[in-house]
């Protein structure tokens, strides 16, 4: 079936090519790690044992390793106070720190190393160069005057309130101009909090459509191994949601899981994303069947209480900062939660 896929796009990857061609899946799956494209940045064997550790439940290493890396990286946070540069680096930190284990990182990897290392196994990875050359992150760049000179006169959902499980939970409509407004409030440290999210905007504005590209990624798929487990009533085969998320700093996606492959897309701003593997689903206290069974009953997996929840207690997770440029590829029913560093719009891709 992939090797189909690749035939029908030409041979290559695409937006996610990287120069070397793309070899096919059963070929792949031999070579293994070795077919890496030229130039990518992916170190296979130490991101493959990384993500073994995680799934196991095994900790991150606190050996002399763990220790000459913390080392390193109080030189890299003295460093930042003298050298913007290092600005980037070190934002997590200022908010919540990353202590988790990292997601692999590829550059463009081909569609056939992408789907055997990473679909089919249920393995997240964070993507660089998979939306390079969009003009929302160019030439149409998405600020707040652009959004409201294109899409300002249409009318969308927001929330309100700290996220859609908490008690103040409200939803409202209303004009993009206006929600604009509410950013801008809310980038001066006024306002109330609200959230434009998973919302279908691009069917809305074509202009905005015409700003994204779909990754060639979503054209891959694992069908017959969904519906052997039930998932075929969740998306129907083939069909592709792409979705719109764009708030203020401070904006949640409490801790949940999705039924289907999930790349998620920074455009605008940075986000702190952390992702639990569905081996450890039962540490994470999901809520009984009904309205909210996808997501956990802990809203911030940092201020979980103990005695309310004594399993989820040194639960091995990955945790990264997703950057403007960046997407974040989330396999079916693996847990995130998600927070906005800044101001952020981001665009999802979910697929069957």
């Amino acid at each position: 079936r992939l090797e189909t896929l690749l035939s029908a796009a030409g041979g290559g990857g695409g937006e996610g090519a990287s120069g070397e061609g793309v070899v096919p899946a059963r070929a792949a799956a031999v070579a293994g790690p070795s077919r890496l494209p030229s130039g990518r940045s992916l170190e296979p064997a130490r991101e493959a044992t990384r993500i073994a550790l995680a799934v196991s439940g095994t900790p991150p290493p606190s050996s002399a390793a763990s220790a000459s890396s913390a080392a390193s990286a109080a030189a890299t946070a003295a460093a930042s106070a003298v050298s913007a540069s290092a600005s980037a680096s070190t934002s997590a930190s200022a908010h919540r720190p990353l202590r988790g284990h990292p997601a692999p990182r590829l550059n463009r990897p081909s569609l056939a190393y992408f789907f055997n290392e990473h679909m089919s196994q249920s393995q997240p990875a964070l993507l660089e160069g998979a939306i390079d050359g969009w003009p929302s992150m160019g030439a149409r760049r998405w600020t707040l005057p652009y959004l409201r000179r294109a899409a300002g006169h249409r009318t969308v959902p927001v929330e309100l309130g700290e996220h859609y499980l908490s008690l103040d939970f409200d939803e409202q409509l209303v004009r993009l101009s206006d929600f604009v407004d509410q950013l801008e409030r809310a980038e001066e440290g006024g306002g109330r909090r609200a959230y434009l999210a998973q919302h279908a905007l691009f069917d809305q504005v074509p202009q905005l459509r015409d700003d994204i590209a779909v990754p060639d990624y979503c054209s891959l798929s694992l069908e017959e191994e969904d519906e052997a487990e039930g998932e075929a009533e969740v998306a129907v085969a083939g069909e592709l949601r792409i979705n719109a998320w764009l708030g203020p700093k401070g904006t949640v996606s409490p801790l949940h899981y999705d039924r289907y492959h999930n790349l998620l897309a920074q455009v605008v701003g940075s986000k702190y994303v952390r992702l639990y593997s569905p081996l450890h689903s039962d540490r994470l206290y999901p809520h009984p069947p009904g309205l909210h069974e996808v997501s956990s009953r802990i809203l911030d997996p940092d201020q979980a209480d103990e005695a309310a929840f004594p399993l989820f207690d040194g639960t091995p997770f990955i945790d990264l900062l997703l950057r403007e440029g960046e997407t974040l590829y989330i396999p079916p029913r693996w847990w995130h939660f998600v927070e906005a560093r800044e101001t952020s719009f981001s665009v999802s891709f979910w697929w069957s």
